[in-house]
């Protein structure tokens, strides 16, 4: 770490509901010489802030109890809260939490998972921007007393405007002897930009306005630079009432004024580089808020073009408030070159630069806006230890090296190349994920083309199958085994994605195929067994599903079924309410030689059965909670009773009860109905066709 942390020992209160999260963090910090306070929650963290009052806040955006959006607002309620820095940690995607951070108050974020050097480099920047706020503060306060027992410039206005007395301090402060400021006026010393805002203030003065005021101007040097000057000044009552004269005093603040402007710029910078979305989007937002912060005129941006290796400005930027040739501009974006003539000797330089005088003597043109340009500065831009680009910024008024800004400068250098991989990085998931979509879309397509369509007779099926975005390895079948028996199924894989879709289409085909050694698929138990030898999960724990398999025997009205860790199919008859037909058992895949119990049952004409995945009632709600199997049920034996002739009506009432969002998890229902049924003279074990069927708008009830 930087000299600054090395003479300190900075205390950082983390906040993690994770426990290896906290170990993790502790564990760099500590290495660091930092010490280190861990909470799991933001109501500790308030607690924790007020016994130990720590130099920086490490906070986690999701947690239980109090999240970290509402710990970060509270503390800033506290005292010495708002000057704390909150480094925030969020998901890499998880724009709306960053945006979120930055409102409650949080100075910047860090993305998991967590990076060591990243997070290092955050924390030194945040802690050594806060030291150094804190340090300007006391200074401020310390200055505050010496301007009052120390020495400042005296002046005194005579009735007529001009100089009447100063003492020796002036010439320290301007440059120019006194004799040579004597009856004149003190606004020929005042920089251009900032008569005007001067003669209103000693006009209010001479008019009674007010009897004394204080302000801030710019004071020209005789060298040619300018200082930053408070003036404080009071009217002189004469004996007619009339004001006589003003005296005040002059007090050189520049360095405040310097301090400001690098706090403003580290500020502005961090927050562009926080809110904006692409790099192409964060450059004229860059050169515009380093340019405003600072006060300087023109800034660009050169960087290397890959095509021919070369170095070329792809962005300036300007804001001029006078006229310049024929022609006003207020602020406006071009690729000028200001620096055309001076990028090689920039570039070559090892880091940033300061460049006045005889150095820029080619930014001296006559054309717009680069006309008169006195002082300049660069610094570089990296990713690592590659070189990317270098920033170049001018004004046209003299300016004496400030090599603290320098030294900024060269910490946003590094934070813009940061910025970079960070966007690339982004870029790259963004890419590997619409990849992954499409294939999961494709895969989605696919699986629905081997659904056979609806059943119509004596025994009817309806099915909806309406794929995740994720994909869940939802699948499902039925088909005559002979004229007598139909085999229906349902399987669903654990997990989601490619890998679970193309397990679920693995045992679709080994059960279409009846493939299975020494299985008998009119006995449910009997392709249980056979299933969960063949497919066993893997180490990582893995490739296990669940499957629901029943034979219905049309002859004598019975349904054989077995359940390998599947939800209860619902049994409706007009005799008797809806009924779960429950079988405990676990699913296929997690032990080998585990029997799997037949069950059997009476199917009366007119019931009907509903098989389905855990897809369509583990929902989350709009108020967070997770909906229910019974609650479930309850909505199936509601939608029973009506009698509806469609599954429309169910799928909408159930997705109304989801707050009309997308389903985190494959939603697949069957509905079985059973009338007086005949054999099927002609079935065909392998007869399917590549139709699905798609729930149409219907309202809920």
């Amino acid at each position: 770490m930087s000299q600054t942390l090395e003479n300190r020992t900075p205390l950082i209160l983390v906040v993690d509901d994770d426990r290896s999260t906290r170990i993790i963090l502790r564990l760099i910090l500590e290495q660091d010489g930092c010490e280190v306070v861990d909470v799991e929650n933001g109501q500790e963290c308030l607690n924790a802030y007020l016994a130990r009052k720590p130099d920086m806040v490490l906070l986690d955006a999701k947690m239980p109890v109090m999240d970290g959006f509402t710990c970060c607002a509270e503390l800033q309620k506290l005292p010495l809260g708002s000057s704390t820095p909150i480094l925030m940690i969020a998901g890499l995607d998880d724009q709306a939490s960053v945006d979120k951070a930055f409102e409650a108050g949080a100075m910047d974020y860090v993305t998991k998972p967590i990076h060591p050097p990243i997070l290092r480099r955050r924390l030194r920047h945040l802690l050594e921007a806060s030291w150094a706020e804190q340090a300007v503060r006391d200074s401020e306060a310390r200055y505050r007393s010496v301007v009052d027992n120390l020495k400042e410039v005296i002046f005194q206005i005579n009735e007529d405007g001009n100089l009447a007395f100063l003492n020796p301090v002036w010439s320290e402060l301007t440059g120019f002897l006194r004799q040579e400021a004597l009856n004149h006026c003190l606004a020929e010393f005042v920089h251009p930009g900032d008569r005007q805002q001067f003669h209103q203030y000693i006009d209010q003065l001479f008019h009674r306005q007010q009897s004394e005021c204080r302000f801030d101007v710019r004071f020209l040097r005789k060298a040619g630079s300018f200082s930053w000057i408070e003036v404080y000044a009071c009217a002189i009552p004469g004996p007619d009432g009339k004001v006589a004269g003003i005296s005040g005093s002059l007090a050189d603040i520049t360095e405040r004024k310097y301090q400001d402007q690098r706090l403003a710029v580290e500020r502005s910078t961090t927050r562009v580089l926080a809110e904006v979305a692409t790099l192409s989007e964060a450059i004229p937002n860059l050169l515009r808020a380093i340019s405003k912060s600072l006060g300087w005129e023109y800034g660009e941006l050169w960087l290397i073009d890959k095509t021919d290796n070369s170095l070329k400005c792809v962005e300036s930027w300007f804001e001029l408030g006078e006229k310049r040739d024929s022609f006003q501009v207020e602020s406006s974006t071009a690729h000028f070159a200001l620096a055309s003539g001076l990028i090689q000797q920039i570039w070559t330089h090892d880091g940033p630069l300061w460049l006045t005088d005889n150095a820029i003597q080619d930014l001296h043109t006559n054309s717009f806006p680069q006309a008169g340009m006195q002082t300049a500065f660069s610094f570089p831009i990296f990713e690592g230890y590659n070189r990317l680009g270098v920033m170049v910024f001018s004004k046209r008024e003299h300016q004496a090296m400030d090599a603290s800004l320098l030294k900024i400068m060269g910490s946003i250098g590094t934070q813009l190349g940061e910025f970079i991989m960070r966007k690339r990085a982004e870029e790259e998931v963004q890419h590997q994920h619409t990849k992954l979509q499409s294939e999961l879309d494709q895969a989605a397509s696919y699986v629905q083309s081997l659904i056979p369509p609806p059943l119509v007779g004596s025994i009817s099926i309806q099915h909806q199958f309406i794929p995740s975005n994720q994909l869940g390895g939802d699948v499902f079948d039925y088909y005559w085994l002979d004229s007598e028996h139909l085999a229906i199924y349902l399987l669903d894989v654990a997990g989601h994605g490619i890998r679970s879709t193309l397990l679920s289409v693995s045992v679709l085909n080994v059960v279409r195929s009846q493939s299975l050694l020494d299985t008998d698929f009119y006995q449910p138990s009997s392709v249980l067994d056979g299933l969960n030898e063949v497919f066993q999960m893997n180490e990582q724990g893995d490739d296990y599903f669940t499957i629901w398999y029943g034979v219905y025997n049309c002859k004598t009205q019975k349904l054989k079924y077995a359940s390998g860790g599947h939800p209860a199919v619902l049994l409706a008859s007009a005799q008797n309410p809806i009924q779960p037909l429950e079988v405990r058992s676990i699913p296929i895949g997690m032990m080998t030689g585990f029997p799997y119990d037949q069950h059997e049952c009476d199917i009366q004409a007119g019931s009907e059965l509903y098989l389905f995945s855990d897809g369509v009632y583990e929902i989350v709600q709009p108020n967070g909670e997770v909906w229910t199997f019974d609650g479930f049920m309850s909505v199936v034996s509601e939608y029973q009773r009506r009698q509806f002739d469609s599954l429309d009506p169910l799928f909408q009432q159930i997705q109304h009860i989801a707050g009309n969002k997308s389903f985190n998890d494959d939603y697949s229902l069957m509905k079985i109905s059973f009338e007086a049924v005949q054999a099927q003279p002609n079935a065909s074990p392998t007869s399917h066709t590549s139709q699905a069927a798609t729930p149409t708008t219907a309202n809920p009830y």
